[in-house]
C-alpha cells in the first residue's frame, strides 16, 4: 500500500483541500508524507459533525427482537439506540458481509456529514485464548484488511484497529514469538489506511494495564507514526480524566500522537473487574473534543450491552445481554447533552452532572404462573435509584383491573451482582382470579419523580 513519489507543493496543497472537503483523500506521497498529513489535521475536520449513528445497529436490532418478550429490556436497548456505536469487523464478517457492513455505514456517514467508525477484530491469535479467543492467520488478514481498506478509501471514516493486540502482550497467555508479528502486521495495517485516508487508532490499553513508557515503545514498533494515533479503555471501565492523564504521557511518547478514549461504559468508573462489570454505567456520550491536548474524541467502541463473556452469569462474548444493558442505562452518566447543530466540544470532556435527573425503576418480571385454582402467582424483581433504600411497589392487573400490589423487598442477590444496588430487590405474589386465559399485567411505581415501569403483560391459562 505503499506509494513511493515526491510530494510536490500542489500535492501538499491538494490533500489540504481534501481535509478541508472532510476526507483525506490518497495521494501520490510516500507513507511518511501522507502520515504527516494525517497527524496534522484537526478532529474537526476528521469527524465532521460527530460520529455516524447507525438506524441498524446491534442495539436498535434488541429493540424490536425484545418488544414483546422483555419491554424494559427493549427500553433500555432503545435507549443505547439512541448514540452512535463503532462497528466491529472480525472473522465473522468476511466476503460479501464485509462488504455490505462497511458500505452501508460510510454511506450513511456520507448522507449525515459523520464519519463511520469501525474495528477491527480478527488479528491473529486474538485475545491470546481468552474469551474472545480467535483471528486469520496472516496471509487471510493482510488480504481481509486490504478488502476493509478498499470500503473505506475516499469516505469519511476512522478505524480502531485491534484491541488489546499491543497491551495484551504482557500477558503470559500469548506466545513469546507474537510480539514481533504484531509489530509486522499492524505497522502494515496502519500505513494502509493513512494511504487511504483514513485515521487509524492502534491499541493502548488502558491506564490500568502497562506503563505509559512500556506502552510508548509497543506503539513505535507498531508504526504509530505511520498512523492518526491510538487508542485507549476499549471495553473498560476507567474513568475519563484518569484515561486522559495517561493517554497524555503515552502521547507525548510518541511523537504528540493524538488518540480517542471509549466511553461507553465509563459512566461509574472502575468495578472491580474487567469482564461484565458489576454496577457499571453508560460514560460520556460519544463527541469530538478540541480541548488543546491531543484527544481527538471521545467515542463509544465497545457495544454497550453485549457481553464481555461467560463471567458474572453472562452469555458468550459479544452475544447481547439484556440485564447488562438495563444496569447501564440505569448507571448512565451521560454528561452535558451534543447538539447537533455544535458536534464539536470546544472545551475538555464535559463532565457528569452533580446530581442524576429522576429515574423510573429498572424492573423485569420473571414469571407469571398459575399454581392453584383460581390463583396467578408472578415473581420478579424492581428497584429505583431515586431511592434505594425504599422498596418498589409493584401493581399487579389481570384483565385490565388492578387486583392487588405488593413491594419489591426479597433477597435476589443476582440483581445487587449485576446492578450493584443491594440484594433486596425481589418479589413475589399470589393473587386471586377467575379460571381461563388472563391478561396479567405489572407496573413498578416509581419513587421519585421518573415516573412508572411497566413490566409488560403476559397470558396465563389459570387452572
Amino acid at each position: 500500500m505503499h506509494r513511493a513519489s515526491v510530494l510536490t507543493t500542489a500535492g501538499i496543497v491538494s490533500a489540504f483541500v481534501a481535509l478541508a472537503a472532510g476526507a483525506l483523500a490518497p495521494t501520490t506521497a510516500s507513507a511518511a508524507t501522507t502520515a504527516t498529513t494525517m497527524r496534522a489535521a484537526t478532529s474537526a475536520t476528521l469527524y465532521g459533525a460527530g460520529p455516524y449513528r447507525s438506524d441498524t445497529s446491534e442495539a436498535a436490532k434488541q429493540v424490536t427482537a425484545l418488544a414483546a418478550s422483555d419491554p424494559s429490556g427493549a427500553a433500555a436497548a432503545k435507549t443505547i439506540a439512541q448514540y452512535p456505536v463503532a462497528t466491529w469487523l472480525g472473522d465473522w464478517t468476511r466476503g460479501t458481509t464485509l462488504t455490505k457492513t462497511i458500505d452501508a455505514a460510510v454511506a450513511g456517514a456520507d448522507r449525515t456529514g459523520t464519519t463511520a467508525v469501525f474495528v477491527t477484530y480478527a488479528i491473529p491469535q486474538r485475545d491470546c485464548g481468552g474469551y474472545s479467543a480467535g483471528g486469520f492467520d496472516e496471509a487471510t488478514y493482510d488480504a481481509w484488511v486490504d478488502q476493509v481498506v478498499s470500503r473505506v478509501a475516499g469516505h469519511r471514516a476512522a478505524v480502531i484497529v485491534e484491541p488489546d493486540s499491543l497491551a495484551m502482550l504482557s500477558n503470559a497467555a500469548c506466545s513469546a514469538s507474537l510480539d514481533q508479528q504484531r509489530y509486522r502486521i499492524l505497522s502494515r495495517e496502519v500505513a494502509a489506511f493513512t494511504a487511504a485516508g483514513v485515521p487509524a487508532y492502534l491499541d493502548a490499553g488502558n491506564s490500568n494495564w502497562v506503563t505509559p513508557a512500556v506502552m510508548a515503545s509497543r506503539l513505535n514498533s507498531a508504526g504509530v507514526q505511520q498512523a492518526r494515533g491510538f487508542f485507549t479503555n476499549v471495553a473498560n471501565y476507567y474513568p475519563t480524566a484518569q484515561e486522559q492523564a495517561y493517554a497524555e504521557k503515552v502521547s507525548a511518547a510518541t511523537g504528540g500522537s493524538h488518540y480517542v478514549i471509549d466511553t461507553s461504559r465509563n459512566g461509574q468508573g472502575w468495578r472491580g473487574t474487567w469482564c461484565n462489570g458489576p454496577g457499571a454505567g453508560l460514560g460520556t456520550s460519544p463527541r469530538v473534543v478540541s480541548d488543546g491536548t491531543a484527544l481527538d474524541a471521545l467515542l463509544w467502541v465497545k457495544t454497550p450491552g453485549a457481553s464481555d463473556g461467560t463471567c458474572g452469569g453472562g452469555p458468550a462474548a459479544g452475544t447481547w445481554w439484556p440485564a447488562f444493558a438495563e444496569a447501564l442505562v440505569a448507571n448512565a452518566r451521560l454528561g452535558t447533552p451534543v447538539s447537533s447543530a455544535a458536534a464539536v466540544a470546544s472545551a475538555a470532556p464535559a463532565a457528569a452532572a452533580k446530581k442524576a435527573p429522576s429515574v423510573a425503576p429498572v424492573a423485569h418480571r420473571d414469571a407469571a404462573t398459575s399454581g392453584a385454582v383460581r390463583r396467578v402467582t408472578v415473581r420478579g424483581w424492581a428497584f429505583d435509584r431515586d431511592d434505594l433504600r425504599k422498596p418498589v411497589t409493584v401493581r399487579i392487573s389481570i384483565g385490565g383491573k388492578v387486583v392487588g400490589t405488593t413491594v419489591a423487598s426479597t433477597s435476589r442477590p443476582d440483581v445487587d451482582r449485576v446492578y450493584g444496588v443491594g440484594a433486596n430487590h425481589g418479589f413475589a405474589a399470589t393473587v386471586a382470579t377467575s379460571s381461563g386465559r388472563r391478561s396479567v399485567c405489572l407496573v413498578a411505581v416509581g419513587i421519585g419523580g421518573g415516573g412508572d415501569t411497566s413490566l409488560g403483560c403476559t397470558t396465563v391459562a389459570v387452572r
